[in-house]
C-alpha cells in the first residue's frame, strides 16, 4: 500500500501558520483542516496545485480566489454536475485548474469557457491545464468579455448555452454593467450567474473608483427585477469585521434566470 508523505497528508494545513496573504482563510480559528477542494484531490492533483502556489508565490502573481468562493463553486459544480461554465476571468489559472479536475471526474470534456484579455495570463494558465491533462475539459480563450462575439464563441465550445457563469474579471464599475448585460441573457433558462466581489469592501478593487462589482449589481437588479438574486457580505466594509457564516469579506451573489411559470 502506498503511503502518503508527510506533505501530501497535511496538504493545505501547511498554511494554516502562513502569514501570506493570500492564505487568510487557512489562519482562521478552527481551519486547521483541510476542505473538500483539496482533500478530494488525486495525490498527482493536489502535488500540481501546490507546485502553483509556490510558483504563483514567486512569481507575485496572487489574485486567485479564496477557500470559501471556489468552495461554493464546488458545491454547485459537483452536486449538480453542471457541465456548461463559463468564467470571465482567469488571472492565474487556479479555478481554471480546479474546476478542470471536477469536469474530469465528472468526464465532462468541452466543460469550462475562461475569458481573459492579458496574452502572458492567457500563456501562464494554459501551460497549467496542460501539466495537470486539462485541455480536454478547459479552454482559455484570450477574448475580452466586453466582445459580442464571446457568447457565441463560449456556446459553440460547450455545445450550448451555460448553464453557470462566474464573472471575476475586472472589477471595474462600467465593464461589470456591460458583463451583466451581455452575459445574462447567454445564461440558459434556470441556470446560475455567480459574481464575486459584490461588497462595499472590494469596491475599492475598481481602479476606476466608480463603485466596482457592488455598484454595478446593485443598479444591474434595480432594472432586471425578473432575476431572482441573493447577496452574501454585500454590506462588508473591512476584513476586518467579525465573520458571519460566508467568511469572505468581498462577498458573492448568486443569480437564477427564471424560466417561464408553469400552469397547472
Amino acid at each position: 500500500m502506498l503511503m502518503p508523505s508527510l506533505d501530501e497528508s497535511f496538504r493545505s494545513r501547511r498554511w494554516t501558520h502562513d502569514e501570506g496573504p493570500r492564505f487568510w482563510w487557512h489562519r482562521l480559528p478552527g481551519m486547521d483542516f483541510i476542505p473538500p477542494i483539496y482533500s478530494d484531490l488525486t495525490v498527482a492533483e493536489w502535488e500540481l496545485v501546490r507546485q502553483w502556489y509556490d510558483e504563483t508565490d514567486r512569481a507575485g502573481l496572487i489574485g486567485e480566489c479564496a477557500v470559501p468562493f471556489i468552495s461554493l463553486l464546488h458545491g454547485l459544480v459537483m452536486g449538480n454536475r453542471i457541465a456548461r461554465i463559463v468564467q470571465l476571468g482567469t488571472c492565474s489559472g487556479y479555478s481554471s485548474l480546479l474546476l478542470g479536475f471536477m469536469l474530469r471526474r465528472m468526464n465532462a470534456p468541452n466543460g469550462l469557457f475562461s475569458l481573459e484579455i492579458d496574452p502572458d495570463l492567457c500563456a501562464l494558465a494554459r501551460g497549467w491545464l496542460e501539466r495537470a491533462g486539462l485541455t480536454n475539459f478547459v479552454k482559455i480563450a484570450e477574448l475580452n468579455s466586453l466582445d459580442p462575439n464571446a457568447a457565441g464563441a463560449a456556446a459553440d465550445y460547450l455545445g450550448g448555452e451555460p448553464d453557470l457563469i462566474i464573472l471575476d474579471s475586472s472589477h471595474e464599475y462600467s465593464a461589470t454593467v456591460q458583463e451583466l448585460d451581455l452575459w445574462y441573457p447567454a445564461l440558459r433558462t434556470g441556470g446560475i450567474l455567480v459574481l464575486h466581489d459584490v461588497s462595499y469592501f472590494a469596491s475599492g478593487f475598481d481602479v476606476t473608483a466608480q463603485g466596482g462589482v457592488q455598484r454595478a449589481f446593485a443598479e444591474w437588479r434595480q432594472k432586471n427585477p425578473q432575476a431572482e438574486a441573493i447577496c452574501l457580505n454585500g454590506e462588508s466594509r473591512s476584513m476586518e469585521l467579525p465573520r458571519p457564516p460566508y467568511k469572505d469579506a468581498c462577498g458573492v451573489s448568486l443569480v437564477h434566470k427564471p424560466g417561464a411559470p408553469t400552469v397547472s
